[in-house]
């Protein structure tokens, strides 16, 4: 066993049997790696090619990177390994790691770099340390960067994740300047979901701030034309037509970054009806900005008992003013992110189909009040007229769900007065004025 000569005589604990017979495999391999016990590899780390020593036989035993590098049929010949793309802190930190299990090692400073050694070293135990701190630390400061380094390293988990965050902060996320360096991938991530909770006018500003930044990356002028080329399809995802008028005509319509016949198009959706599509925008609300909740339950039974294997939950409704409809609210199971295979349909007092969407939804974020409450959104808004009758007829396939009680017949909801009636030719589950499933009904004013 060869030791350090100059290392030994800085440690007279070198000659004692003390660190090896009174201590635990961990701090033994601590001390021999803090005082070079017979090490035989030698990296050279960083931009500077600082020297670090350490032991083949635990870096072999704890990475396969390690192991074929070492083992393999094309092995290193040499005693010195150089490793330009790691700085030699976060190097020392890593060994810490792999001798000790040491994952105090992961902190705010490192992180980043770690997650980093282990795709270079399939070090699967310290990424799981490391998305685990990740998740836990997301705040205001690092959620973009996180984003943005959890996409470069195709850390799927983590970047839903860090897009849920700022989905759920969107009105502050989007006025911070760090949403301005992120790529087109996870700007457009960000903008293009139902559950972005920010007004589309912040929106349409944040996206338009960013392509100012990515025609100076890419040494372009910034012009509206050279905008709307880096914009690409991000701005289709900007939803112009949940504009205010007066804000699109003032803002909006000066800059040339929408086409003639986009703004014509938008125009006249925004002018006269405000319903049906404006293709190629996207006219859904998003279901964090939905105006208004009509809740036609008092109660709900605290356990997942309600039956979800396909049958056909169906209550019907009028209003007493017309009013733009988005969707429902509807009751999950108590199990924690548990997916529905969700058909939502609705009919005329006629019997005719206005409009059927087909989805499968995560259910783990509630995006109402009620924590077992999840939205299925149309399409698009639907204009429903006053003092005529609408039937909602959902089918759900999944895990039991939680249910309603003590429904209403009549509820108000500000100018906006709603009437229920059971619908027994099309509910097939159960589902009546008093009890089950379809509790809230998603809306706006019509305009």
């Amino acid at each position: 066993m060869e030791v350090d000569e100059e290392n030994q005589q800085q440690c007279p604990l070198l000659d004692s049997n003390i660190w090896r017979t009174r201590s635990t495999v961990t701090s033994c391999n601590s001390f021999m790696l803090q005082n070079k016990v017979a090490c035989d590899i030698t990296f050279t780390l960083g931009s500077e090619g600082q020297e670090v020593v350490a032991h083949k036989y635990v870096l072999i035993s704890r990475s396969p990177v390690f192991y074929a590098m070492f083992c393999g049929p094309v092995a290193e010949s040499s005693s010195v390994i150089s490793v330009p793309d790691i700085e030699p802190d976060i190097f020392q930190f890593l060994l810490s790691y792999l001798y000790c299990d040491d994952d105090s090692v992961v902190d705010s400073d490192s992180v980043m770099a770690l997650l980093y050694a282990h795709k270079k070293y399939s070090i699967y135990s310290l990424e799981d340390v490391c998305k685990q701190f990740l998740k836990d630390n997301i705040c205001f400061d690092n959620a973009c960067l996180i984003l943005e380094q959890s996409h470069a390293f195709d850390e799927k988990d983590l970047y839903e994740e860090c897009l849920k965050f700022i989905w759920k902060n969107g009105e502050e996320i989007l006025e911070m300047s760090c949403v301005k360096d992120l790529c087109e991938k996870c700007m457009q991530d960000i903008i293009a979901s139902d559950a972005l909770n920010a007004d589309e006018k912040l929106v349409y500003e944040c996206v338009v701030s960013w392509s100012e930044i990515q025609c100076i990356k890419k040494k372009m002028e910034v012009n509206d034309q050279n905008q709307r080329e880096v914009l690409s399809n991000i701005l289709y995802y900007v939803r112009f037509p949940l504009m205010p008028l007066s804000y699109f005509a003032d803002h909006v319509s000066e800059k040339q970054i929408l086409s003639p016949e986009e703004k014509l198009n938008l125009y006249k959706y925004l002018c006269q009806s405000r319903s049906g599509a404006v293709t190629p925008f996207i006219s859904r609300y998003r279901s964090k900005k939905t105006s208004l909740h009509c809740k036609r339950f008092k109660g709900m039974v605290d356990s997942s008992d309600w039956v979800q294997k396909g049958k056909k939950d169906a209550v019907s409704f009028s209003c007493s003013v017309p009013i733009l409809m988005h969707g429902v609210c509807m009751y999950r199971s108590g199990l924690t992110g548990a997916p529905y295979d969700i058909r939502l349909e609705l009919y005329d007092e006629s019997d005719n189909q206005l409009t059927c969407v087909h989805r499968t939804e995560d259910t783990i974020e509630s995006t109402v009040e009620g924590r077992f409450l999840f939205p299925v959104l149309f399409d698009q808004p639907l204009k429903i007229l006053s003092c005529s009758y609408y039937t909602i007829v959902v089918k759900m396939i999944g895990p039991k769900s939680f249910y309603g009680e003590r429904g209403r017949k009549k509820v108000v909801c500000g100018n906006v007065t709603f009437e229920f009636i059971s619908a027994p030719n099309r509910s097939t589950n159960s589902t009546n004025v008093f009890t089950g499933q379809i509790p809230v009904i998603l809306f706006s004013p019509w305009l």
